[in-house]
């Protein structure tokens, strides 16, 4: 049996905003460096513990909307923040919204490009704080020394005072005679500078909101590029089906339909030009391309009671000859569900509709699972399985990819009313 530890929120979201970072090298640690700042700036205007959580957690996946690094790169650049810049907020919050544990969260994410007017009641002040420490963390040159800086960066933020609210800015101005402040925000921050009471007061998630939160990340994989909108439901449902069908455990099944979700968490470090090609990768492309299983593979392992699934995300492109990547692993030496993953991956991938052609049928996939079987690809029993239940395995997939079709749309389409 595999049965897991229980899995923190907090690890879990910074787990999220270490696979949004991949997506920016540029913009690396971005997320971290502002959490670390909004905290501070939370602890010196002394607000609630609960506040302080809340507004930690929302810094450490704020940019979560901007599916891009073009977009992030103009978030950056950003001193006045107008409509288009907003937007990704907005997708933010839609993503997060109707998770029960970060509610909260995803309010201070809606309006954390908001400007302070003094009017606006209904925007948490929260959001403010989230505001200043965002805009402070990209003021700075991580090249030069961070204390001979500080002069020319709080001289600049001085300027844009009015947008900030009245007591963060007074907080921040604390704070910036404080040289420690300055040195563990300029440097790459580690998770740990924040308070236990923080990374462990966030309570742990039990399997139906392990389900919930794992299809969170699958959005944020899958909704980057419009072909590969519901790859990821797809793949989490298929798996599903495929481990009940080999006979394991409940709880093994809902790991493996968590660990499908999960799969190509490190696709995010994978540019949408190379997702998106409609052909055959070049050289250069397949090695950008090669890297993302290994890094759904190092982020899934930093969370505890998360290492076996893991393995069952990541090694969905390892092949039973030895010859897959990224760490070349045999057959026999993988377990059985991490082989699943890697016939419910192909099943899937071959079976959907895509922008650009249509999915197969049932001869012309069965063709090409039994052909990857006889090239050393494929686990030949598990695709056994797959032809013995094929139509109920397939409808299993276009329902739940039609539902997460809906989901797509609903975060696209504006708001009503």
């Amino acid at each position: 049996m595999y049965i897991e530890n229980e899995v923190s929120v907090f690890d879990f979201v910074l787990a999220l905003s270490e696979a949004v970072d991949l997506a920016s090298p540029e913009l690396s640690n971005h997320h971290k460096k502002v959490a670390y700042i909004a905290y501070h700036i939370a602890r010196e205007m002394r607000l609630s513990d609960e506040m302080e959580k809340d507004i930690a957690l929302a810094a450490l996946v704020h940019d979560i909307g901007a599916f891009s690094l073009a977009e992030r790169l103009r978030i950056k650049g950003a001193v006045i923040d107008d409509v288009e810049i907003a937007g990704h907020a907005e997708l933010g919050y839609k993503l997060l919204k109707d998770f029960s544990l970060l509610k909260a969260e995803a309010a201070l994410i809606r309006y954390h490009h908001a400007l302070w007017s003094g009017k606006n009641k209904e925007i948490p002040v929260g959001a403010y704080v989230l505001h200043l420490a965002d805009r402070l963390a990209v003021q700075y040159d991580e090249s030069a020394d961070i204390l001979e800086q500080v002069p020319a960066v709080m001289e600049k933020m001085e300027k844009q005072k009015k947008l900030f609210h009245p007591e963060a800015w007074a907080a921040l101005l604390r704070l910036s005679k404080l040289e420690y402040f300055w040195i563990e925000a300029w440097r790459h921050p580690d998770e740990k500078l924040l308070p236990e009471r923080i990374r462990r007061n966030k309570g742990v998630l039990n399997m139906e909101v392990m389900r919930g939160f794992a299809k969170v990340f699958a959005q944020v994989i899958d909704f980057r590029s419009r072909f590969t909108a519901t790859h990821s439901s797809g793949v989490a449902a298929v798996a599903r089906e495929l481990s009940a069908l080999e006979g394991f455990s409940a709880h093994e099944c809902d790991m493996m339909e968590v660990a499908g979700f999960l799969h190509d968490l490190g696709k995010l470090a994978v540019p949408n030009d190379v997702l998106e090609k409609n052909g055959k990768l070049d050289h250069v492309e397949f090695s950008i391309m090669r890297k993302h299983t290994y890094y759904t593979y190092t982020i899934l392992r930093r969370i505890k009671g998360m290492e076996n699934i893991a393995g069952w995300a990541a090694f969905h492109h390892e092949r039973m000859d030895g010859n897959g990547y990224p760490f070349h692993v045999k057959g026999e030496r993988m377990h059985k569900l991490s082989r699943t993953m890697a016939v419910a991956d192909v099943f899937t991938a071959i079976t959907e509709d895509r922008p650009y052609r249509q999915g197969m049928d049932k001869e012309q996939t069965m063709k090409v699972l039994t052909s990857m079987v006889e090239n050393g690809g494929l686990d030949g029993g598990i695709v056994n399985i797959v032809q013995e239940n094929f139509d109920p395995i397939n409808k299993t997939r276009h329902d739940k990819q039609q539902a997460a079709l809906a989901a797509y749309e609903a975060v696209y389409q504006p708001d009503k009313g």
